[in-house]
């Protein structure tokens, strides 16, 4: 089964997103981000003061996060020409072909760490911390399903 795509900046911002809220450490940040929000404009409304300096904290941790990932999604897109190329996608019963302008990559499936599925994305896992972006919008259904076919029988992980 072959799937050739094309990675857009638009789309390496987005998936850039995806990878940084997937994590729990990120998601606990902006969950206590909240929590700072709250708790101090609620004391700022009760307390009848108001002090910019009690938005700072929460403001770092909500807005500053995004924006150093989105500003380094955008450099690291114009930095590696690689990202922009049009990749293959060979998903063979033996391993994992991906094939893009100036390089080839050959993935035995055991060296797959797991393969996940987000609103618009595939991701398949090298590691814990690495993945490659496949976009949902190349990805037929029959295509998903024959995926999730081939890696339960390798037993690759999977959330398909």
């Amino acid at each position: 089964m072959n799937i050739k795509t094309k990675l857009t900046e638009t789309d390496f911002i987005n998936v850039s997103f995806v990878l940084l809220y997937d994590k729990l450490s990120t998601k606990i940040l902006t969950g206590i981000g909240v929590l700072l929000l709250v708790f101090n404009v609620s004391a700022m409304i009760y307390e009848k003061q108001s002090s910019v300096s009690q938005l700072l904290s929460p403001a770092i941790l909500l807005v500053f996060l995004p924006l150093v990932t989105y500003f380094t999604a955008k450099r690291n897109y114009a930095a590696n020409k690689r990202i922009s190329e049009n990749i293959e996608y060979i998903f063979g019963e033996e391993s994992l072909d991906i094939k893009g302008e100036s390089f080839n990559t050959q993935l035995t499936w055991d060296k797959i760490y797991k393969v996940t599925q987000s609103t618009n994305w595939i991701l398949i896992w090298h590691t814990s911390q690495s993945a490659n972006p496949l976009p949902k919008r190349d990805v037929w259904d029959e295509q998903r399903e024959a995926l999730k076919n081939i890696l339960d029988s390798h037993k690759v992980k999977n959330k398909l």
